[in-house]
């Protein structure tokens, strides 16, 4: 081999060497500057970070915190609380047993109540935490405090999203208080468990839920200056849209009148008082609007009364109560998604006119155009309309909202239910939704559609097209969307907003540019009127078919029983209401078709209770025999029962017998809504599902409440009369036995039972029942006469007893 060429080989590869070393050394030079570059970069960005999460955290200067003391001298202090209310504090566990008194701010605390490791004290007469529901959309801070003997309290950030408290810094290792900001102060809205790592908002502490005042969380007015309003009304309903969101803001239902003969909404009590009392927030709309008459675009003012508003609306001004801004995220046919801006984008009007209005709203990423029109049916879809939501550019992660319906007091308390229809195993469904403590999320399956009902009314959200799969259905606190009942005696607080949480559903949207179309029913729950819906919509060639009449439920504890009773029932009512066209008087014609009917056995029962008042002198020499001797003389006093065909439990049949249609009738009234306003006496029984008022005071009394019923009177003295009656006749045949005595003391426990427990019933259920003992009453009378004198066989009997 030439030397040259091995030489020229050693030379180029020193040379290689040496070049690869060099960029070996320069790569790794630059790797470590840009190691050191990206370990600055990081501890810059943590440096930031901490900054952030320090500056967001708060000072313990800055919260409501005290020292607890055990001694009024204040030399050592036990721990720390939080000041929730001036005189009361929250605080968490120190030791294992909490002292019943302490020294906070120099003035001796009691203990109040505890949960677990959380205690509230207080220095004045009336505890209370000063709170409110946390925001349910979007990130917020909160302040978690915890405290430790003889150390300075720890103040943690944490960030509230959706119901769950997370941390970007650490967790704390010790329970806390959660803290929120509101108009620059800090109040309690929860406590922290260190145990199981989980944040409790102050509505699930059932023992401290009793003190907790929550406060309205408004929105500023000035955020919303831009909001305009306009109306599409026909003869069944008055909706209201928003340019913002582009949604419908309310929906108004008209009353029943002289001039709208069509609507079957009649006004009750709230509507009257809240007309009376609460003028500003009894106008429809609330708001002024735009409306299109013979094609000109004019601006109208709202008008008193008239409505029944189906969606809650918020609260105006100089109400009794902090006045309140609907969250346009709570307006039905709201686009709602991860950013909580996208509820708050203003739409423009591209089309207006007496039965349809067109929204546009653009967005950075995509545009979504809504149209709401009235069905081309007309009054054949009573309470419908159409919706169209099409979207241009990206479709992810959207949904539209049903709204919030208003609250509806059935027996006094609300009755709200979310239903979802479906076809399972090629079978028509329709099932019922438990309601959702926050939030609960149906993902398998696509329903045929979704009703949202407070009882009586219901929104019913009907895609007509595909859509997205399944269903979301929120719990939405009373606090942050208030139900109008609240301005009621607000000064006593009769109707608390945090008892009246709302109910929303939400339907997601599907990725495709094509328009999705929904039918909307929002309007009561009526057999007549969802029946008609269902056969203007029915299409014989594919059989479809709505079946929006399954919205009914039969609300109650016995309602799985009683549905039967309540059906026949009304069946038997609307027969009479036909005839007399009055509900009041079809109640009372249905008891006596049941009392006829019921007629031998309840004759058989009273002479059973007859003839066991004439062998009463017997039976007590009986009893008196066997005195000594217990378990013999009830063996006898059977025997004895059994040689006279006597039962002595036969006047109890009848009753057990009522007991159905007792419930029935009361299911029925709180699920007919034909019922709902009926009145049978102007002036005193304007409401059959609701109590009769025969006049109101301020102050609420315990259990009476602020109005006197006169109804369940009259029960209690009807009942206490045939009490009186029954006992009258039993002296006439002698001494009373011991066991007609207890029956007697036991007929007037329940005379007194029944006046109270009917007292809050509703008035028709008082007809019903008033009017059954009233015929009880003159039915037993009526035998009591007849069977008085003693007949062939008892005179037999009589004999063969003298002869033993």
């Amino acid at each position: 081999m030439n030397k040259r060429f091995i030489l020229f080989v050693m030379a180029m590869t020193i040379a290689l060497f040496f070049v690869n070393q060099y960029f070996t050394s320069k790569k790794q030079d630059e790797y470590q500057a840009y190691q050191q570059k990206q370990t600055a970069l990081t501890e810059e960005k943590r440096v930031e970070r901490e900054e952030n999460i320090q500056s967001r955290t708060a000072s313990i200067q800055n919260l409501p915190l005290v020292k607890i003391y055990q001694d009024s001298n204040e030399r050592e202090a036990l721990s720390w609380a939080v000041q929730t209310e001036p005189g009361t504090y929250l605080a968490t566990s120190w030791e294992n047993d909490w002292p019943k008194t302490v020294i906070i701010r120099g003035k001796q605390a009691r203990l109040v109540q505890t949960d677990d490791h959380f205690a509230l004290y207080s220095s004045s007469g009336t505890p209370s935490i000063s709170s409110i529901v946390l925001p349910q959309i979007g990130t917020h801070d909160t302040q978690v405090v915890s405290f430790s003997p003889n150390e300075e309290p720890t103040v943690t950030l944490g960030e509230y999203d959706e119901g769950q408290l997370f941390f970007p810094s650490h967790m704390p290792q010790k329970n806390g208080i959660v803290l929120y900001r509101v108009d620059g102060e800090f109040i309690a809205v929860g406590v922290y468990r260190s145990q199981s790592q989980t944040f409790f908002p102050l509505s699930r502490l059932s023992n401290f839920t009793a003190y907790v005042n929550y406060k309205l969380d408004t929105l500023p007015s000035e955020e919303l200056s831009n909001e305009e309003f306009y109306v599409l009304e026909n003869e069944t309903m008055q909706v209201v849209f928003s340019n913002l969101g582009g949604a419908i803001a309310e929906i108004n239902l008209p009353f029943q009148s002289k001039e709208d003969e069509i609507s079957v909404v009649l006004s009750i009590d709230f509507d009257r008082i809240i007309d009376k009392k609460y003028t500003n927030n009894a106008r429809f709309p609330l708001h002024s609007y735009n409306i299109v008459e013979n094609g000109n675009r004019i601006t109208k003012e709202t008008v008193l009364g008239g409505y029944y508003p189906l969606l809650r609306r918020g609260i105006t001004k100089n109400s009794g109560v902090p006045p309140y801004k609907v969250p346009p995220q709570y307006y039905a046919f709201n686009t709602l998604s991860e950013d909580p801006e996208t509820a708050n984008t203003y739409y423009k009007v591209v089309r207006f006119d007496e039965k349809m209005i067109q929204f546009e709203g653009t967005f950075p990423n995509r545009r979504i155009i809504k149209t709401y029109s009235f069905p081309e049916e007309g009054n054949k879809a009573p309470y419908c309309m159409n919706v169209s939501v099409k979207v241009d550019g990206d479709s992810r992660g959207l949904w539209v909202n049903s709204g919030i319906p208003e609250v509806e007091l059935i027996s006094g308390n609300p009755a709200p239910i979310i239903k979802y229809s479906t076809v399972q195993n090629s079978k028509h469904v329709v099932e019922k939704l438990s309601l959702p403590k926050t939030t609960t999320t149906m993902s398998s399956f696509q329903p045929d559609w979704v009703s949202n009902s407070n009882g009586y009314f219901t929104l019913i959200l009907d895609p007509i097209v595909e859509v997205g799969t399944g269903f979301k259905a929120n719990n939405i606190p009373g606090t942050a969307d208030p139900s109008r009942i609240v301005l009621i005696d607000s000064e006593h607080d009769l109707y608390p907003a945090s008892k009246y949480p709302g109910y929303e559903v939400q339907m997601p949207l599907r990725r495709t540019s094509e328009p999705m179309n929904f039918r909307f029913y929002a309007g009561p729950i009526d057999k007549n009127i969802l029946k008609k819906v269902d056969e203007t919509y029915t299409n014989p060639v594919t059989g479809y078919n709505p079946r929006y009449t399954e919205t009914q439920s039969f609300h109650g504890w016995f309602a799985f029983i009683s549905e039967p009773f309540a059906k026949f029932l009304y069946f038997i009512m609307n027969f009479f209401h036909t005839l007399t066209g009055s509900w009041g008087f079809s109640i009372i014609l249905l008891t006596i078709v049941l009392r006829i009917l019921m007629y031998p056995l309840n004759a058989w029962s009273i002479k059973s209770t007859l003839k066991l008042q004439e062998i009463s002198p017997k039976l007590a020499k009986l009893q008196e025999k066997h005195k000594n001797d217990p378990k013999r003389g009830q063996m006898e006093m059977m025997a004895f029962y059994k040689e006279h065909k006597v039962n002595p439990f036969g006047g109890c049949l009848p009753l057990i017998i009522q007991m159905p249609f007792l419930f029935g009738m009361f299911d029925l009234l709180k699920s007919a809504f034909p019922l709902r306003g009926a009145s049978f006496i102007p002036g005193w029984i304007d409401n059959l599902t609701a109590p009769d008022v025969i006049f109101s005071w301020g102050y609420p009394i315990p259990f009476i409440g602020n109005s006197f019923h006169l109804l369940p009177i009259l029960l209690g003295v009807v009942m206490f009369f045939q009490q009186k009656m029954a006992a009258a006749q039993n002296k006439k045949k002698g001494p009373l036995t011991d066991q007609q005595q207890q029956q007697q003391k036991m007929g007037m426990i329940m005379t007194i039972v029944f006046t109270f427990l009917f007292y809050k019933f509703p008035s028709g259920l008082n007809i019903y029942w008033l009017s059954s003992m009233g015929l009880q009453v003159l039915q037993q009378w009526y035998m009591g006469k007849v069977t008085g004198k003693p007949n062939k066989s008892s005179r037999e009997i009589l004999v063969k007893q003298k002869k033993k």
